[in-house]
């Protein structure tokens, strides 16, 4: 009798623990499953962090990972030639604040890029500080009537009006944009 009681627990532990280690939550890939079709989800796809990010040989060195407000992504920032558009808002002594432009390319090739009304009511915390020292470049576009650029010349920030349209490069810190270039039009 007592061998009998001792298999039925030692089975018992056996079923239980092969139950824990087939649904846990410590493997190395998990399943996903979609419809009838079962997808493997490799560890390195479980977040958006890649390896290389973490051991800080990034690709993309402008990445703001703590703050709210990110660079543009690489496909758009190479077809727009910049790392962050907006809209003028607020003018300062020394910097100045824009609205965020978002833009994103259509499936048939073209650039769409909305932006708030001028008109519009925005909170400070909608806003983006745009931070720039002696080395920042300052350029105006001059725009023909079909929107095309004709002609880019230097310029100074003295030249930015509330309301312009700026096109940057630079990185973001702390939620602050840090300009290297800065062209208005």
């Amino acid at each position: 009798m007592k061998l009998k009681k001792a298999m039925i627990l030692c089975a018992t532990v056996c079923i239980l623990n092969a139950m824990v280690a087939g649904c846990g939550s410590g493997s190395e890939s998990a399943a996903k499953t979609e419809g009838n079709q079962v997808s493997e989800v490799l560890p390195e796809e479980r977040n958006d962090t890649s390896q290389k990010e973490i051991d800080g040989n990034t690709e993309n060195p402008q990445e703001n990972t703590a703050g709210r407000w990110q660079v543009l992504e690489p496909d758009v920032a190479g077809v727009v030639d910049a790392d962050f558009l907006g809209k003028v808002w607020k003018l300062e002594e020394d910097s100045f604040f824009i609205a965020e432009k978002k833009v994103a390319i259509l499936d048939d090739g073209s650039i769409s890029c909305s932006s708030p009304s001028s008109n519009a009511d925005l909170p400070d915390s909608q806003l983006i500080h745009v931070v720039f020292d002696d080395n920042t470049c300052f350029y105006v576009k001059t725009m023909d009537e079909n929107g095309e650029g004709n002609e880019v010349k230097e310029a100074g920030f003295q030249d930015l009006k509330e309301y312009m349209s700026v096109e940057m490069k630079g990185s973001f810190k702390n939620d602050e944009f840090h300009a290297t270039e800065i062209r208005f039009f």
